[in-house]
């Protein structure tokens, strides 16, 4: 009886190797991490930008600016002591006063004198004042009664300077409740007179000169009885108040600045000039 031959056994297949970053989808396992790359690929940290150190500069030197400011006002106020002058209205007069009556209505001729006291509180610092323009008022302002100019002055440390001015007008239109009421508030004192006065101002300290500041001076509120009493009236001092035309008046009369730059005296058809004591 014969024998089959024994038949080979078959060769087991050999096993595929999984590919680089194979997953196999049957896989529970939790996701895989990011790979980290490689430190050339990794992105670099922004720079701070240099903008920002220089705006933080410029903020730090302001400030430090602005406080040696403060502290250098602080140190000149507690020095120097500066201190606004005082302006006073002494005495308002009515030199003439005449209401006529025409055939298209009233006109009024008046001639007004008045005296304003300026007192420098300093001790320290020369208060000076350039060219100045004097207006006149009553009845509110509604009544205009003349304006001059006067020539600058100087109030040195704890004078007093006092200026006089004189103001006319000449046939100035009056309605009908002017006309029935100046007569009895003049001849009764009870005019309440307005004074203004336009100027620039500025100080001398050591030799130094300020350069000059627009100001607007005003007095009244009383009545010409009050001031013949003795009771003058504190006027008001504003900055930065200026009306610009005056600037073309000033040139205007530029001559008759250099004429009575030396020596101040009457001027009968300016009816203005200035005193110091």
């Amino acid at each position: 009886m014969e024998q089959s031959a024994p038949q080979p056994q078959a060769q087991p297949k050999p096993m595929l190797q999984k590919p680089p970053g194979y997953r196999d989808p049957d896989s529970k396992s939790s996701a895989l991490r990011k790979a980290a790359l490689p430190p050339s690929f990794r992105p670099k940290p922004k720079r701070r930008s240099c903008c920002r150190i220089c705006c933080c500069t410029c903020c730090i030197v302001i400030l430090v600016l602005i406080l040696a400011l403060v502290i250098a006002a602080g140190l000149f106020y507690l020095i120097y002591n500066p201190s606004l002058p005082e302006f006073h209205l002494s005495s308002f007069r009515i030199l003439k006063f005449n209401v006529s009556d025409g055939s298209d209505g009233a006109y009024l001729d008046a001639d007004t004198a008045m005296r304003v006291e300026v007192k420098n509180r300093s001790g320290k610092m020369t208060w000076r004042f350039a060219r100045s323009r004097v207006s006149i008022s009553a009845e509110k302002g509604e009544l205009d009664l003349g304006s001059t100019n006067l020539a600058g002055f100087s109030v040195k440390e704890k004078g007093v300077a006092e200026l006089k001015a004189e103001t006319r007008v000449r046939d100035r239109a009056l309605n009908e409740r002017q006309r029935r009421r100046l007569k009895s508030v003049v001849e009764s004192k009870a005019l309440v007179p307005t004074l203004e006065l336009r100027t620039k101002t500025g100080v001398a300290l050591q030799g130094w000169n300020s350069p000059y500041l627009s100001v607007t001076v005003v007095c009244g509120d009383v009545t010409m009885r009050q001031l013949q009493n003795g009771d003058p009236p504190l006027c008001s001092i504003t900055l930065f108040n200026w009306v610009g035309h005056l600037e073309l008046m000033w040139l205007l009369d530029l001559e008759y600045d250099l004429m009575h730059d030396q020596v101040l005296k009457y001027d009968e058809s300016r009816m203005s000039d200035v005193f110091y004591t």
